[in-house]
């Protein structure tokens, strides 16, 4: 317990804010996932697979055979958001890399007087390394380096980025699952505009933290309750809950919350899971006629 005290306390610190104003690369505060975007993102406790590339790497510390997890997504204004986790087990506990990536269809481009002269782009892209091992009895620790890279037209930015997160499921409570991720934590990047390299471009730092519980509803289902907090670097802090109930033939319905959260409030999902393969689904009704999201994921086990 006093690793794990000692362990929360240099990431609060890691995870500090540099400064006020709001970070760039807002890409990565998407939850990735759509079973994590159906439990309103209170999935720091919850990660395993693959997809705790994106949450807590300590989840990591579960793999045991070669999975992979991926997952798409259709935003407003064609915004398309993908992502791909490849984890296996090796050097005494779970590696993987992942990619994600915001990106739009083609843009139209006008001159000063409004006439079409052609088309653009843009992406956010993260690609990243992780790792997570078991330490002590119910203790996993884990870290992970990133590449992140954001491009508008023919301008782009570039920094680098690391977390680390741990999770803690003591004997004594039986169910209870506690977390504490850090990420996003990294220098700032600056696009380069005729010469001129522009203001410092913040990357979201962000910490989350909370607990999980998974009990058994007599012998065919599983009820699992997550309640997490996520405080972000120049942003309002969120807070976040989730429920999934889960039949042993596979299939789960989910129903997440996000309290404090601007853009939305209450998300939705359902999963079935087979032998070699997991699929899920969320849907996420955004606030201000941002219109609403549907999320589609899968994971195999080989």
């Amino acid at each position: 317990m006093r690793r794990l005290l000692l362990f929360a306390t240099l990431l609060s610190i890691a995870a500090a804010p540099a400064h006020a104003a709001p970070p760039g690369f807002a890409f990565l505060e998407l939850p990735t996932g759509a079973r994590a975007a159906a439990l309103g993102g209170a999935y720091a406790s919850l990660a395993s697979g693959p997809e705790a590339a994106y949450w807590n790497a300590a989840g990591l510390s579960d793999l045991r055979g070669l999975e992979v997890a991926g997952g798409h997504a259709e935003l407003m204004e064609k915004l398309r958001n993908d992502y791909f986790s490849l984890g296996g087990r090796m050097f005494g506990g779970g590696v993987a890399a992942s990619v994600r990536a915001l990106y739009s269809e083609p843009i139209e481009e006008r001159d000063e007087f409004g006439d079409l002269v052609g088309s653009f782009g843009a992406h956010d892209l993260e690609l990243a390394l992780s790792y997570g091992r078991p330490v002590a009895a119910g203790l996993a620790l884990g870290g992970s380096v990133a590449l992140v890279r954001e491009r508008i037209s023919n301008l782009s930015a570039t920094t680098y980025a690391f977390g680390a997160g741990a999770t803690w499921a003591p004997e004594a409570l039986a169910g209870f699952r506690f977390a504490l991720a850090a990420q996003n934590l990294g220098p700032s990047a600056s696009y380069t505009i005729d010469g001129v390299v522009g203001a410092p471009v913040g990357l979201p730092a962000a910490v989350q933290t909370g607990m999980s519980y998974t009990y058994g509803l007599g012998t065919r289902f599983n009820l699992a309750g997550s309640l997490e907090g996520r405080a972000i670097r120049g942003r309002n802090g969120i807070g976040a809950a989730g429920a999934e109930l889960r039949d042993v033939s596979g299939a789960s319905l989910r129903l997440g919350g996000r309290f404090n959260d601007d853009s939305s409030a209450l998300t939705f999902g359902a999963g079935y899971a087979m032998q070699k393969i997991t699929l899920d689904y969320a849907f996420v009704p955004l606030r201000y006629d941002l219109g609403d999201t549907h999320r589609f994921a899968f994971r195999a086990k080989f």
